[in-house]
């Protein structure tokens, strides 16, 4: 048997599996628990053993069966359009806020301020 705390021994390795389980289940600590009948505190206590060992659940470690370890997925980089800041800020009487970018078209701005002038 291992040491208390010990992130070698056979409770440990279930424990581990069991946590990473939780990572993937979407769940709170509490609620997991709850779910498997396993007290809160002792969900705690092993997160904070493998935290005190430099251990991520959630990653694949010696122990560790592969169909318990997570899986990642590269997500390509979308190039995103730069945001532009508003060049001026209207504020009306009735409080809404009209944000006007760079470049718009100013009979058009007129007929948006109009269009709220009057229901507002």
């Amino acid at each position: 048997m291992g040491r208390s705390g010990s992130t070698t021994s056979r409770r440990a390795r279930q424990m581990r599996r069991v946590l990473a389980r939780w990572q993937r289940s979407g769940l709170t600590l509490r609620e997991f628990g709850e779910q498997r009948e396993i007290p809160l505190s002792t969900l705690n206590w092993w997160r904070q053993v493998f935290r005190r060992a430099g251990e991520q659940v959630n990653v694949a470690s010696k122990g560790v069966p592969a169909s318990d370890a997570a899986v990642f997925t590269q997500v390509p980089h979308v190039a995103r359009s730069p945001i532009v800041p508003p060049v001026l800020e209207i504020v009306l009487r009735s409080g809404h806020v009209v944000r006007v970018p760079v470049g718009v078209d100013t009979e058009c701005l007129q007929r948006v301020l109009q269009a709220l002038q009057t229901t507002c």
